[in-house]
């Protein structure tokens, strides 16, 4: 292996489920499911079908069938805990885990961490593996080594996958064979019954009991063939569909990473050494900046000299405040009485226009009573008489 591939291993260990064991299933557990799974089929068979068929194919037909049925239970159970777990890894893909809010410029960035440890709480493997990318990269800041990391991770997960199901699929493999196994016994049992048949054939009850143990034995290795290949089939169907449902959320997993997670990482440039750059600004600091007691002492001065100056230009500008205040209360008294002289002025010329109004309206009045008199009678009717006609 090369060391592209070596380097981010090492930041496995940053962000939690270090063994990657996120899709496995407890062997004990199983094993403890597949006991109680057992005791139940016999225990039914034995209260309700022992007379039948079924009871005899499983009580009568030799150890092989207990064994069967148990290995068969095994399959069923680990294929029932696989289903359940990729049940709930499934409905972690529909959560939005890496928000859009959050910014990948910084890696050191303070949201960047937080989100970090948020998917480390989590235990569906989605959350878990955006946190040990974004773990990588925050440790390393470069997007090349996060990439590999998930490559890394993918492969693992499809390796540890098929793993996990070669021991069931040997499980569903050994289920024929032992059902060959009984087949052998009970053909063994036959020809060791004809055997016997041949040697004492002389009375007819004899020869039924022979003919008996010799369709027992048969009877055997027939129904323990016959078992042992339908339970591989109807184990075997199930399993392979619980695989291939998990290689399917695992590619759906490297879909979401590949296109909502890896893109938004920035990469460094690899022509910049960041460590020397580092380096040289920690010396650049040390080496051209005073200690800090230095500094105290004219950080005093300053800031007393500060405290002064400030305190004297406070004072000169409340000063300018005041005479300007001062101005301007004499300017309102000016325009205060300015306004009182034009008021007054305003009261005289309205009262001697009043006195005109008065003047004027009084011999309007006497006019008017002069006039009286001549209206009334211009406006009496008269007789025209002959003298009058005369003259006119």
């Amino acid at each position: 292996m090369n060391t592209t591939t070596k380097e981010p291993n090492k930041y496995l260990l940053l962000s939690g489920d270090a063994e990657r064991q996120k899709l496995e299933v407890n062997f004990w557990l199983i094993s403890l499911m597949a006991l109680l799974l057992f005791i139940a089929i016999y225990t039914l068979t034995l209260l309700l079908l022992r007379p039948t068929f079924i009871g005899v194919l499983l009580y009568e037909r030799g150890f092989t069938q207990f064994l069967v049925i148990y290995l068969a239970c095994f399959v069923v159970s680990l294929t029932v805990m696989k289903l359940i777990k990729l049940q709930q890894e499934s409905l972690a893909l529909r959560r939005s885990w890496v928000p859009q809010t959050v910014t990948f410029d910084n890696p050191r960035s303070r949201d960047l961490l937080t989100l970090q440890n948020n998917l480390t709480k989590h235990n569906q493997l989605l959350p878990i593996r955006c946190s040990r990318i974004l773990g990588a990269y925050i440790q390393s800041g470069s997007r090349k080594i996060a990439s590999e990391l998930a490559l890394d991770d993918s492969t693992f997960y499809l390796s540890a996958t098929d793993a996990s199901y070669s021991f069931p699929r040997v499980l569903v493999w050994a289920i024929p064979l032992l059902g060959f196994i009984g087949t052998v016994i009970g053909i063994s049992q036959a020809v060791n019954g004809f055997s016997s048949f041949l040697e004492q054939a002389g009375e007819i009850e004899q020869i039924k009991e022979g003919i008996g143990t010799v369709t027992s034995g048969l009877a055997v290795a027939f129904d323990t063939t016959l078992l042992a290949l339908l339970l591989s089939v109807l184990v075997m169907i199930p399993l392979v569909l619980v695989e291939r449902m998990e290689s399917r959320l695992l590619l759906r997993i490297d879909i979401y990473i590949n296109d909502l997670v890896l893109p938004r990482l920035k990469e460094r440039s690899d022509n910049l050494d960041y460590d020397g750059i580092n380096q040289s600004i920690r010396q650049a600091f040390q080496d051209y900046l005073p200690n800090p007691e230095a500094l105290i002492k004219p950080a005093e001065i300053y800031a007393q000299q500060a405290a002064e100056n400030f305190s004297q230009s406070f004072i000169s500008e409340m000063e300018k405040l005041q005479q300007l205040s001062g101005n301007l209360i004499e300017q309102l008294d000016k325009i205060n009485n300015m306004s009182i002289e034009e008021r007054s002025k305003f009261l005289e010329t309205l009262d001697q226009q009043l006195n005109v109004n008065r003047e004027l309206s009084q011999s309007m009045i006497t006019e008017i009573k002069h006039i009286q008199p001549i209206l009334e009678k211009l406006s009496k009717p008269r007789l025209i008489t002959f003298t009058d006609s005369e003259e006119l």
